[in-house]
């Protein structure tokens, strides 16, 4: 068995991280790395495919523990899936189950998540006009009083705007806005069906084309993308209130 390869595979709401090889106090870190990578993009949920996995040392197994309790301080629940019967029996001698849910498959992951009380969302799919950055608008302000979380109203609203008006101009197609208020933040994502990719103004660019990202830098906890099969994610963040923990993406990533 080779020592360990993690592959990240990320989506919108949920991103599988799959490791491949021998799990071993020397490629711990790379399982960490691979699971904080996932947690930038600050889905709803992390799944780890462990079918690929084996171990020497059963204590290696504590990284599992470990990483879900990071991921919880974000309000980001981390699941395991699809454990070999040996691999299996190992989790069950270091009860890795009474910290993290193991499930047998992905089908089951997905189905124990979605009985979950999940956070409150509201979504709305707009068409590639003017008009939809007004719609968006409509989206935050209602549901930033139904959450009374007015305080956030404003600058939620203009990320939102801005993130909507930057698809429907470089974009052109539909665009799926969703709000979710999550235990310590409130998640701001805008998808499109086109796979160019956003990218901060550097000195040679027209600044006002660029304008929008650098107000949803300003403005937004963390922000950053995410690579779909049929186009890409652009999210952001507000902490609802100071010294909540939000992962931070240091910049987009085209390695995403």
């Amino acid at each position: 068995m080779t020592e360990l390869v993690c592959f990240h595979e990320p989506d919108f709401p949920v991103t599988v991280v799959r490791p491949v090889g021998l799990l071993t106090y020397g490629s711990v870190p790379e399982l960490r790395d691979a699971v904080h990578k996932a947690l930038t993009d600050h889905p709803e949920l992390v799944l780890v495919d462990v079918s690929g996995v084996e171990v020497l040392d059963d204590i290696t197994l504590a990284a599992f523990p470990m990483l879900a309790r990071q991921a919880a301080d974000a309000g980001i629940p981390v699941v395991l899936f699809g454990p070999s019967p040996t691999f299996a029996r190992h989790l069950e001698t270091m009860t890795i189950g009474r910290q993290v849910p193991v499930f047998p498959c992905l089908d089951d992951a997905l189905a124990a998540h979605a009985r979950r009380p999940g956070p409150r969302r509201v979504e709305a799919v707009l068409s590639p006009v003017p008009a939809a950055t007004a719609a968006a608008r409509k989206l935050v302000d209602r549901s930033c009083a139904r959450w009374r979380i007015r305080r956030l109203e404003d600058q939620a609203a203009l990320i939102t705007t801005e993130l909507v008006a930057n698809a429907v101009e470089h974009a052109g197609t539909r665009v799926r806005v969703s709000l979710a208020l999550r235990q310590h933040y409130l998640h701001i994502a805008v998808r499109d069906d086109s796979p160019e990719l956003p990218r901060r103004v550097t000195a040679d660019d027209d600044l006002e084309s660029g304008r929008g990202l650098l107000i949803v830098e300003g403005l937004a906890s963390a922000w950053g993308f995410v690579k779909t099969t049929d186009g890409k994610v652009v999210w952001a963040t507000l902490r609802l209130r100071p010294g909540a923990v939000a992962y931070r993406a240091d910049s987009a990533r085209e390695d995403t």
